[in-house]
């Protein structure tokens, strides 16, 4: 994961290659293939390279950019008007030529799946993540959208919008599993409309880290480990 994402963010996360007139899927899997050493990350490659070829026919940047514009940037009432899931949206979002937003998602676990950092925002490459994060709330109540104002701890820390929304999936009906995503846009503060946006379906606003251990936040509810950093450090 962690090749594919440093692949993904030499790239810039834009890949031209899955828009209308680009190369195509193929051209870019051959290009992963060279580029990525293990085989794990190549695997993960086509996974990944496939669904946002997918999504990027659904949701060709101008017509993504339209919806998002009538839709003052919110990603459900873009969703909704343009008939796709949600997380479908907010990934097409975090991945646009230019797109100042973070992103992460994760599976039924928490196990983090997608890593988009952004300055002020860097998710944990191991171990769990902080439970503080809107993007667990909405991991518990698949279909309902989460955000909150939140601040980052640490050095270099900022403010973002987090907005958050989870999805299930029953690829082998009512008698097989259930599939739960869910994923984060953290838009900061600074690229938000002149004036701000007010959430409308807010959690309490709070600080939040990257995980426990390197979060020096020192009276946190959630904390479930002593940290090594403090704030000065």
């Amino acid at each position: 994961q962690e090749e594919l994402d440093a692949w993904l963010a030499e790239a810039g996360w834009h890949l031209p290659e899955l828009e209308p007139g680009g190369a195509g899927l193929a051209a870019l899997v051959a290009r992963a293939e060279v580029a990525l050493s293990g085989m794990a990350a190549r695997a993960l490659a086509r996974t990944y390279l496939e669904r946002a070829a997918a999504e990027a026919r659904l949701l060709p940047a101008a017509r993504l950019s339209a919806a998002l514009a009538a839709a003052a940037g919110d990603p459900p009432v873009a969703a909704a008007a343009l008939g796709v899931d949600v997380i479908a949206v907010m990934r097409r979002m975090a991945v646009l030529p230019g797109s100042a937003a973070g992103l992460v998602t994760c599976d039924a676990s928490g196990t983090l799946t997608f890593r988009k950092p952004v300055a002020g925002f860097s998710p944990p490459r191991l171990g769990a993540a902080c439970a503080l994060w809107p993007l667990f709330a909405a991991l518990a109540r698949p279909g309902a959208a989460v955000e909150a104002w939140v601040e980052t701890t640490g050095r270099g820390g900022g403010r973002f919008l987090a907005r958050a929304a989870a999805a299930v999936r029953l690829p082998g009906g009512y008698g097989g599993p259930e599939l739960r995503e869910a994923a984060m846009l953290m838009v900061p503060e600074t690229a938000l409309p002149q004036g701000g946006v007010a959430p409308m379906r807010s959690i309490a606003w709070h600080r939040v880290g990257a995980a426990c251990r390197i979060c020096p936040e020192p009276a946190c509810p959630a904390r479930s480990e002593p940290s090594i950093l403090s704030e000065a450090g």
